[in-house]
Order: C-alpha cells, then structure tokens, then sequence
C-alpha cells in the first residue's frame, strides 16, 4: 500500500491509549491500553464503507481471471501466464487488506467490535501478505511489460528469448524476491495479549509494534531506502520508458495495418489487428497502474520527510484506497480489449454446463 502508511493506520488505534508516562508504543501493560482510539470518520468512510464493495468485486473480478487465464485457449500465450499470476497475487492483496484496512473500520461504523478483534487478531499475518502480495503485482506488471517490449520491439529474437523456460524463471524469480524482500514484514508487529477497553466496554487484542519496527536504522535503511526504491523507483521508471516503446511501435503497426490493401492476406491483417490490441491492452494495465500508484509515491516520499500533517494522514487513505481500486479494475480492462477473454467470461457465467458453451469455444478454436 501506501509506503509506511498503512501500517500507521492500524497501529495508530492502539497508541496513546494509556495513561502515564512510563506507558510508550512498546508497552504491554493494560494500563496502557484502557481507551480505544476510534478512526477518523473520513478513513470510516473511505477504506471502510467505499472499499469494502470494491475489494468484494475485485476478489470475484480476480478469481474469474484466474479461471480464463488458466483455460486451454489462454495458454497457449505466455503473456496470459503473467496475468493469471497477477490476478493471483491482486486477490491476495484485496483479502489482506480487506482484514487490515476495511474490518476494522466497517466494524467500527457499525459498532460491531468483534469485527475489529478479528481484524487486530490477524493483522501481523496478513500485513506481510498485503505488501508481499503488492509486490509480486508490482513486479508481475513490470514483466508483462518488459515481455511484450521485447515481443513487438525485437520480433525476430523474440521467440528465443521469451521460451517458455525463462518465462517461468522470470515468475518465479519474481515470488522468490518478493519473499525474501518482504521477509521481516512478518516480523513487524504482534499482538501481545488482550486489556478492556472501557470507553466502548469491549476486550480488544492488544496490537504492538516490534522493536524491528521501531529500530531506526531499520526504519531508515528498509522504509527510507529499499522500500522506496524498489516499489516506487525501479517500477515506475522501467514501465515508463518500456511502455512508451511499445506505445511507438504500436503507433508503426498501426500505419503498416492501415497500409495493407484489401488483396492483402487477411490471416496476415487479422493477426497484425490482434498484436495491436493485445499490446493496448497491456499498456492500458499499466496505465491504471502509474494513475493508481502515483498518490502511494507521493505519499511514501511525504512519510520519508517525516511528514504527520492531517492533509498527510488524509493523502494515506485516498492512495490506500486507489491501490485497492487498481487491484480490483482489469478485468474491466481485460473484457474492453480481448475477444477471447470476452469468450470465456461469457462461457464460464452463462453457459458453462451447457451444449451451447461447447460450441462457442469450438466454433472459436476452429476460426482464430
């Protein structure tokens, strides 16, 4: 999410809720936990009752491009394997931050604090599956791209370099580094046992920061430095200048498609057409991508200044939420660009039992 900023959320509602000087943000103690601090109403509404129906959409979304992406038509291209490991690791993303950034909040508006227990309950672990899970996306995409780069910008060295072999060790390289990268993610925060609050006369866990998360040579190295890097810089500056070369080359294509006559092959025009609008089609993902992440840059480089403003804290919710939006919107992507996604979307929610179903994707296989 949005740099350190999603973790400031859910661990802002368990600091300053004690009484005393000798309680601190490492302190176990119940006395130092009698109050529960409530959300903002702005980050109620936002990552609460505005997300929720987005990450229940975005779950479904994904899951149903898991499914078209791994059917036998999809295969067969390798692009398609990105994007099944995207859709993957996107619905991870959405039910982690469904537990860490929506239930506590919707549990919260509805006055339903068994919903925020279960939410502080599972917070450690699925903290670390949020941002390992952004990552692969992160990485997912910039592969994607850098696949189709080098698919319509070196076509002819194309099909040795992208075998189906260094394509799986690209995926899998890509899990390997985002858990190794991510690794004391796990180690970050724990729940240290349960105090009662009085101000909403409920027993909450008690949610606490480790002393990784508060060393400052690991604030400093990790958040300040490696995060930022990696999950801003590298990304956004490799999808940019790849994107804008397949941008050019797709402008070429399309003057050499518009230049074909009608005597001209027309298997030869009709896979040109299908080249063009897969390669719109990615650089559209990216696209959403830069729009949706572009705020979390701002807002991790606002975090590095150390910056704790309202208009700070506000910035984090919307930059969460639009993460949240980018994670749960290319199927609408998918669906406006690929016939053959459209094909088996139809296929899978309309008739996938029926005689009909096997006779459109027949009919389609016999066609394309």
């Amino acid at each position: 999410m949005s740099g350190d900023g999603e973790s400031v959320d859910w661990l802002g509602n368990e600091s300053g809720s004690g009484e005393g000087a000798e309680c601190t943000g490492l302190s176990v103690e119940c006395h130092c936990h009698t109050h529960y601090q409530f959300y903002e109403a702005e980050e109620k509404l936002l990552l609460g009752l505005v997300a929720l129906p987005i990450i229940a959409f975005g779950v479904c979304a994904n899951l149903t491009s898991v499914k078209v992406f791994t059917h036998k038509l999809m295969r067969s291209s390798s692009i398609n394997w990105y994007l099944a490991v995207l859709s993957c690791s996107d619905t991870f993303t959405l039910i982690s931050a469904f537990f860490v950034l929506a239930l506590p909040r919707v549990g919260e508006f509805f006055r339903h604090f068994g919903a925020t227990q279960i939410s502080y309950w599972t917070t450690p672990y699925m903290y670390a599956l949020m941002v390992l899970a952004q990552t692969v996306s992160v990485y997912m995409t910039v592969l994607m791209s850098v696949h189709r780069f080098i698919g319509v910008c070196f076509p002819f060295k194309a099909q040795n370099v992208l075998s189906r072999g260094r394509v799986k060790m690209a995926i899998g390289a890509v899990l390997i580094g985002a858990l190794l990268f991510n690794t004391t993610r796990f180690f970050e925060v724990r729940v240290v046992g349960t105090c009662f609050r009085y101000n909403i006369n409920t027993t909450m866990p008690v949610l606490v920061p480790t002393a990784l998360r508060l060393n400052a040579t690991y604030r400093q190295l990790f958040f300040g430095w490696a995060y930022t890097i990696v999950m801003f810089v590298l990304p956004f500056v490799s999808l940019i200048i790849v994107n804008s070369m397949v941008i050019f080359a797709v402008h070429r294509s399309r003057r050499l498609h518009a230049g074909l006559s009608t005597g001209d092959d027309t298997t030869k025009k009709q896979e040109l057409a299908k080249e063009i609008s897969t390669s719109i089609m990615l650089v559209g993902i990216v696209v959403v991508f830069l729009a949706c992440n572009t705020l979390a840059f701002v807002v991790n480089i606002l975090e590095n200044l150390e910056e704790t403003s309202a208009l700070y804290q506000s910035l984090v919710s919307y930059s969460n939420l639009l993460v949240i939006i980018n994670a749960s919107i290319n199927i609408l992507i998918y669906c406006l660009f690929s016939d053959k996604y459209r094909l088996l979307l139809k296929y899978y929610l309309c008739c996938y039992w029926s005689r009909e179903g096997e006779m459109l994707l027949t009919a389609y296989q016999y066609h394309a």
